[in-house]
């Protein structure tokens, strides 16, 4: 079944890469004058991606050969409001993709692309180690910028064969990036590195969300619990939460913020059923990005699977307790120890029996992970807790 699934999803794929393109030869019947000094960034990948990307916009701004440009971002939709609040003084547009109507509505496709054709600019960058050739590639062919600058790209067999044939052309210069495995934050301090070539002087994430406006429902000291992820097997299961959240209450006086997205609710209210506390506060599908990178800035311990929500705690320096397939180990995480930052990862046996042979995990996991998250103990997390707030203990007696 899955064999004649994935079948379906190369052939739709080809059909899809087909149709783009007649798509972009139709835009470029058209001329239109090369802009001077206007730069596209693209980056087009989830809310964790960038996080850990976001550090690095800056230094386009103050680069020398950048600095008077007219800088334009080309990113996911979903990260909009995050990305305009933190990047005011970074960029001068924005041109947002709906990822999903993107691929398959080609009217929209059309659209977006004839209007960076149009734009004319000078350059284009796509800052994406993954890069994703019916995406990003797709944008750097469409835009026939003088310059088109993007990375080498990950190492996997499948996508490099396909990138070589496909789309390694429509760029003018591809940055060689090291093919070893690198935590996300280091791969994208590489390419920018390399791309401005200069040396930058940061060494973790870094956000600041004093300037969002946000009343939280609580006054006292709060403990935020994200329960969401993509993928299922991602999700430690409602009822582990639920059983999470109870220990909680019991063992300690702080409030507990449940948060997440609109599509989230459901599960989350599953969650909280039986659950009757004046001292829970389901904030989900009720906050943009800003805001909830505000309530983690101000939260006491951050309880999360492995999502954008541990890559928020990180960047604001809130301690996180993070439960995790171990999916992509080594390149989402865990965080490496000299940013010390303060958190504990709980992984299914088989990865916590092999932690010291870090290597072989990234080997085995770097595709993804058919380990079961529930492996971990409602017990070990509520220990890890514990351990990391016990200079502030607020136990009850």
């Amino acid at each position: 079944m899955k064999k004649i699934e994935l079948i379906f999803i190369k052939t739709g794929n080809l059909v899809n890469f087909i149709i783009t393109s007649l798509i972009i030869k139709i835009i470029h019947l058209k001329r239109r004058p090369i802009v001077p000094k206007t730069l596209l960034v693209i980056r087009l990948d989830s809310i964790g991606d960038f996080i850990l990307v976001q550090s690095f916009f800056a230094f386009l701004r103050t680069h020398p050969v950048y600095k008077e440009y007219k800088i334009t971002l080309c990113g996911n939709i979903i990260w909009k409001d995050l990305a305009e609040y933190l990047n005011e003084n970074t960029f001068d547009s924005f041109i947002w993709i709906n990822r999903k109507k993107f691929k398959w509505n080609f009217i929209y496709k059309h659209r977006i692309l004839n209007q960076i054709y149009k734009a004319g600019y000078e350059t284009v960058i796509e800052t994406t180690f993954t890069r994703e050739i019916l995406y990003g590639d797709t944008i750097v062919k469409a835009s026939k910028a003088r310059e088109r600058i993007g990375s080498t790209g990950s190492p996997d067999s499948y996508l490099k064969w396909k990138r070589k044939i496909f789309s390694d052309d429509y760029y003018t210069k591809l940055i060689t990036q090291s093919e070893k495995n690198l935590f996300e934050f280091y791969r994208n301090k590489e390419f920018f590195e390399k791309l401005l070539q200069t040396k930058i002087e940061i060494t973790k994430p870094s956000m600041n969300f004093d300037k969002v406006e946000y009343k939280h429902p609580v006054e006292d000291e709060f403990i935020v619990v994200v329960p969401g992820a993509q993928e299922k097997t991602r999700r430690w299961s409602e009822n582990n939460f639920r059983e999470l959240i109870k220990h909680l209450l019991k063992d300690y006086q702080y409030s507990i913020l449940v948060a997440g997205s609109a599509s989230e609710q459901v599960t989350i209210q599953k969650i909280l059923e039986g659950i009757e506390s004046e001292r829970v506060f389901d904030v989900s599908g009720k906050t943009t990005l800003s805001q909830l990178g505000k309530i983690i800035s101000n939260a006491k311990f951050l309880i999360s699977n492995e999502t954008s929500a541990v890559h928020f705690a990180a960047a604001v320096n809130t301690p996180f307790v993070c439960i995790s397939n171990g999916q992509r180990f080594g390149r989402f995480m865990p965080y490496p120890e000299e940013m010390k930052i303060k958190s504990k990862y709980f992984y299914p046996g088989y990865i916590e029996k092999n932690l010291a042979n870090f290597n072989k995990l990234v080997r085995e996991l770097s595709e993804g992970s058919g380990f079961n998250i529930n492996e971990i103990t409602v017990e070990k997390v509520g220990e890890a807790v514990f351990a990391l707030l016990k200079q502030n203990e607020q136990r009850i007696v």
